[in-house]
């Protein structure tokens, strides 16, 4: 019963937190034009972001903002747990786009404040004309402005404690708009991970930037032997972190 509450408490925090500053920061993203998203970014969501987390019972470790590159990239993350959304937020990050999979349209209030972030919603891997045009619209985009992209390299997959297969789309979109590629490591505990929403113990979450990846000289023919590359240093890592052996 404590375990049930401990969950519906968690779930309830998190949505309420997304649908309120969610709905605070799109009425003043939609009056400015657009304009104050990086201020709601910085402080709005990173700071409800942060008080979630606490609340919780989470503790979090970051980099300084001024530890992250200053010039457009793909950031890839490793995407195990629901909990990695309020950790991304924290940083309060400029002029970044995140992409979510259309599966998480469900989920109203994340998608208000998705909305508000600046969220780019990708059509799921069925949908493959549809996903294509999003990512040539995507990266017409980026090649006319100086967003730079999170994106889990895993897409939509099962949360388990591992690193699951990368997928190419991002990586492709990368390529074309000349974004060199940032991982981004997040470190969740095996024990603290709620996944998709199940009890967990509360435990220290850890955001860690790992060295920036040229891509200038990748080929679309040998993309899948660049990506496989680029999920052996997360495979690596997370190894070494966790004192294991996946492969």
């Amino acid at each position: 019963m404590y375990k049930t509450l401990v969950v519906i408490y968690r779930w309830v925090l998190a949505l309420g937190s997304m649908l309120i500053s969610g709905s605070v920061c799109l009425v003043i993203v939609l009056l400015s034009f657009g304009h104050l998203r990086n201020f709601c970014n910085r402080y709005i969501f990173s700071y409800t972001s942060r008080f979630v987390l606490r609340l919780a019972g989470y503790r979090y470790d970051l980099p300084s903002l001024d530890d992250f590159p200053k010039h457009q990239v793909l950031y890839s993350i490793n995407h195990n747990s629901y909990l990695d959304t309020f950790l991304l937020t924290t940083v309060g990050l400029p002029n970044v786009r995140f992409l979510l999979s259309e599966k998480t349209f469900k989920y109203i209030p994340m998608v208000i404040a998705a909305k508000a972030f600046g969220t780019w919603y990708i059509p799921q891997q069925h949908h493959s004309k549809r996903r294509l045009k999003f990512f040539i619209r995507k990266t017409a985009v980026l090649k006319k402005t100086n967003y730079s992209v999170i994106a889990s390299a895993e897409g939509v997959h099962e949360h388990q404690h591992t690193i699951a297969p990368f997928n190419k789309g991002i990586f492709h979109m990368a390529l074309e708009a000349g974004m060199p590629v940032v991982p981004l490591f997040i470190l969740t505990p095996k024990e603290a991970n709620p996944y998709t929403g199940q009890y967990s113990k509360t435990g220290t979450l850890k955001l860690i930037i790992l060295d920036e990846i040229d891509n200038s000289n990748w080929k679309p023919e040998t993309i899948r032997e660049e990506i496989d590359k680029v999920r052996s240093i997360y495979v690596s890592k997370f190894n070494e972190l966790n004192h294991t052996s996946i492969t």
